[in-house]
């Protein structure tokens, strides 16, 4: 009699495999299904089934731990030494759904160098899924807890000039016409957060001229360190500068009507520039709009 093969542990953004959302979690689903066709930074997934086989010994087996330091070798195989860093983020297989985004309830993990940083990031994110707050959020939204997995998705970092979040409705007003774009200085974490006064950008998306402008004071923005990241006071010369020009919030504005229009649903992306290239680090569905949505 055969025997079944056993589910992939790893498997990498752009491959098939990589595209089910019960093995990988709607985040990297979708990431992945995005892979061929946009700027997604390369990067390979650990599925639910290497945080339940994890789980059932106790922690990552030296199978895992073998097969996490072959990845990360792979994935900055000739790469120069300040582009060896890579992105630990969570990938829930019931997070970013259409009714909740367990935004900001998981770990992640930014600025890892070398392998065994990164098995100790992903140790750190899996141990997150049962951490209180994302607990307490999945009992709000009436989410079951029995047979929670995560995933991790390991991408290469960006170490971003601007970064920053779109929309591709008006999440205030509920207003589908509209895109919002909202931007700092530095990693896009420091937008996330809501806690700095960032820059924002309302375009119309039919022509995707920006129909106004709100420059934030950009007091401090995220920078990579050696310890992952670190805030810091953003130079007097760029707080008054908008950190995103006309061409680049064109460019966003056209990637996140192209996204909605792919996916089906309104979208709610992360984006990061770096030298000139745009990169797309995230999009979900818009879980919460305003009243005309």
């Amino acid at each position: 009699m055969d025997t079944p093969h056993a589910a992939a542990e790893i498997v990498w953004l752009g491959d098939t495999e990589s595209r089910d959302p019960a093995s990988v979690g709607p985040k990297a689903a979708h990431l992945s299904a995005l892979a061929t066709n946009h700027p997604v930074p390369a990067g390979f997934c650990l599925t639910a089934a290497a945080y339940r086989a994890a789980r059932r010994a106790g922690g990552p087996t030296e199978a895992q731990r073998a097969a996490v330091r072959s990845a990360y070798e792979r994935l900055v195989q000739g790469r120069d030494p300040d582009d060896v860093y890579v992105a630990v983020r969570s990938s829930a297989l019931d997070e970013d759904g259409a009714a909740a985004s367990f935004a900001g309830q998981h770990d992640t993990h930014l600025n890892v160098s070398g392998a065994e940083a990164v098995l100790a990031a992903i140790e750190a994110t899996w141990a997150s899924l049962h951490a209180d707050v994302a607990l307490a959020y999945r009992r709000s939204q009436g989410i079951p807890e029995d047979d929670m997995a995560l995933a991790v998705l390991v991408q290469r970092m960006v170490w971003a000039d601007a970064a920053g979040v779109a929309f591709s409705l008006d999440p205030v007003s509920g207003d589908r016409e509209r895109i919002v774009i909202s931007a700092n200085w530095g990693l896009g974490e420091s937008v996330a957060a809501g806690a700095v006064s960032v820059d924002t950008w309302h375009l119309d998306k039919g022509d995707l001229r920006t129909l106004s402008e709100q420059l934030g004071d950009k007091e401090r923005m995220l920078i990579p360190s050696e310890r992952g990241t670190r805030e810091v006071r953003v130079p007097s010369f760029l707080r008054g500068r908008p950190s995103l020009d006309e061409a680049e919030r064109a460019r966003v504005a056209e990637l996140t009507r192209s996204l909605e229009l792919e996916r089906g649903w309104p979208v709610d992306i992360e984006f990061a520039w770096r030298g000139g290239e745009l990169a797309l680090l995230q999009c979900r569905p818009v879980t919460a709009v305003g009243p005309s949505a």
